[in-house]
């Protein structure tokens, strides 16, 4: 054989590629030995998608899935925690645990009147006395003594002999004790004592009935009792009222 250059150049070529065929078949040996055959990029892809479908079928059905998803790539999310509601208290309802506002304390309590009818047994105690024949009640004092103002109000008339008193709104015990002593009046002034008092008292009082009786309220019970006009009883007339309020001449 003639030692060609050319020649030479071609079996050397022919070596370089047996040599690299070896290279490459001893290396997929070991591969395969080692791990067993790679699934090539496409096959791994189409793996990882059926496994996430799958999953995605099993938690549709109701049933847990085989693991969490891993793999954003092929659209599947991670599989996300739903947390429990956090219960909110209503608006003005304070939250548990939290300080309850102080309460305002309740108002005193206002002081009690006193029944009418002890007042009626307080002016009976002090000396004012309207007699056996005389009552009182509750009711409407414009029948007999015509429109009255005031948050209290009485009204004393006699009629067939007996003397009553009508009352009406809360009555103070200044004007409880000015009717009975109208009353005691009405049944036992004679008419000299009833012009006396009169002349001393003029206009000031609304009668001569009602400016005795002023002056037998403030001998028994010791105040100006202003029930019936400005009139203001003297100490020593009201004196001398009460010493002949039953006299008979």
């Amino acid at each position: 054989m003639v030692d060609d250059p050319r020649y030479r150049l071609t079996r050397f070529s022919r070596l370089t590629w047996v040599l690299a065929l070896a290279i490459c078949s001893a290396a997929t040996a070991l591969t395969v030995s080692a791990g067993g055959a790679v699934p090539s990029a496409p096959t791994a892809e189409r793996g990882a998608d059926h496994a996430a479908r799958h999953a995605v079928a099993q938690e549709k059905a109701g049933q847990p899935g085989a693991g969490p998803a891993t793999s954003t790539a092929s659209g599947v999310s991670p599989p996300t925690s739903h947390a429990a509601p956090v219960p909110v208290a209503p608006p003005g309802v304070p939250a548990t645990g939290a300080a309850l506002p102080a309460l305002a304390p309740l108002p005193a309590p206002l002081p009690a009147l006193p029944a009418l009818s002890a007042l009626v047994a307080q002016v009976r105690a002090s000396g004012i006395d309207p007699g056996s024949n005389w009552s009182w009640s509750m009711g409407d004092t414009s029948t007999y003594c015509g429109p009255i103002s005031g948050s209290g109000t009485g009204c004393t008339y006699g009629e067939a002999g007996l003397e009553h008193t009508i009352f009406a709104g809360v009555p103070t015990l200044a004007l409880v004790a000015h009717e009975l002593a109208n009353a005691e009046t009405q049944n036992d002034a004679v008419p000299g004592l009833l012009d006396e008092v009169a002349t001393a008292a003029g206009a000031t009082s609304w009668s001569p009935t009602d400016a005795v009786a002023s002056c037998l309220v403030e001998h028994f019970m010791g105040f100006q009792d202003l029930a019936a006009g400005t009139w203001q009883c003297p100490t020593a007339l009201a004196t001398l009222v009460a010493d002949n309020i039953h006299d008979t001449y």
